[in-house]
């Protein structure tokens, strides 16, 4: 299958690559720089040079495919519009590919509400996104209702990798600040679950809905739930050897002032089920234990054991 990727560099996208490069098939991805074309070359994928933010200079130069992975998100308040206009440019080149093409839509779970203690939601819980990600709605909306695409939806949990590709994703900011000042942020409150997945894990949900998934379908990608921000914060400190870490707990509002108003997701408290992936697709993520993938993280990173 001929699949193009945007995003293939990031965190999501990277570990798609490999996967799909492991089973043959053959990718083309977006790269905005000659860094990140340097990069995809020795993944294994073929570069088509552009960005997002400016798909009319790149978009009659995309070769036939048989497959889309949007993979490529900022947390800026110019991606409605820069998502708006990637889709305006895209969609319709599709539409003139010869045969259905299979779009691979990236949602998230800051998608859906928070839930209560005892409440689990799964993909029939109506959407109620954070403000900042409202633009994922019109996006999802967009292609699951154009009947010329095989449409397809994964909402991955919060994402985090174990230093392949220098990726932490999640783990980054507390990484970052703990080693630099012995201090771990969190958000929100110390009992704040996020609902998480290893990057390699998602990567294999996304083939699976890439080679099995119906049009019109949509799955949650998430591995680990019931883990707290505390308890994240204190492994985070264990394993990257900081001693006298200092911990301490900020608002949504003081992380929304910091970090800008998607922050606001570091403080959604959910319980999120994948038993529709499981069931329909076959998925088994490997990765259940925080505590061994944040140490396996440490020694990736520091070389530590």
């Amino acid at each position: 299958m001929r699949v193009f990727i945007t995003g293939g560099t990031g965190l999501i996208g990277s570990a798609i690559i490999d996967k799909l490069i492991k089973k043959d098939h053959h990718v083309i991805a977006l790269a905005r720089s000659s860094a990140s074309a340097s990069k995809l070359r020795v993944a294994g994928a073929t570069p088509l040079m552009g960005d997002i933010t400016t798909p009319q200079n790149w978009i009659n130069g995309l070769p036939d495919i048989d497959a889309v992975i949007h993979a490529a998100c900022d947390f800026s308040d110019q991606m409605p519009r820069i998502d708006a206009n990637l889709l305006d440019h895209l969609i319709p080149a599709l539409h003139r590919m010869p045969g259905t093409v299979r779009f691979i839509y990236t949602g998230g779970v800051w998608s859906y509400p928070e839930t209560k203690p005892g409440q689990i939601a799964d993909e029939t819980v109506p959407f109620a996104s954070l403000p900042d990600f409202d633009w994922m709605i019109a996006g999802i909306n967009r292609i699951l209702g154009d009947e010329k695409l095989h449409g397809i939806i994964i909402h991955p949990g919060c994402v985090y990798a174990t230093g392949r590709h220098g990726h932490t994703g999640l783990f980054h900011r507390a990484i970052t600040s703990g080693q630099s000042d012995k201090r771990i942020t969190t958000v929100g409150g110390d009992d704040i679950n996020q609902p998480m997945v290893h990057t390699d894990d998602l990567a294999d949900l996304y083939y699976r809905a890439l080679i099995n998934a119906t049009a019109g379908s949509s799955y949650i990608g998430v591995a680990i739930n019931g883990v707290s921000n505390k308890t994240v914060a204190e492994l985070i400190a264990k394993h990257f050897a900081i001693a006298e870490c200092r911990f301490e707990t900020i608002s949504k509002q003081t992380a929304m002032d910091r970090l800008g108003n998607w922050a606001a997701g570091l403080a959604h408290h959910q319980h999120v089920s994948s038993a529709k992936a499981m069931r329909e697709l076959g998925w088994k993520p490997k990765h259940l234990d925080i505590d061994q993938d944040i140490k396996a993280c440490a020694a990736a990173l520091t070389g530590q054991s």
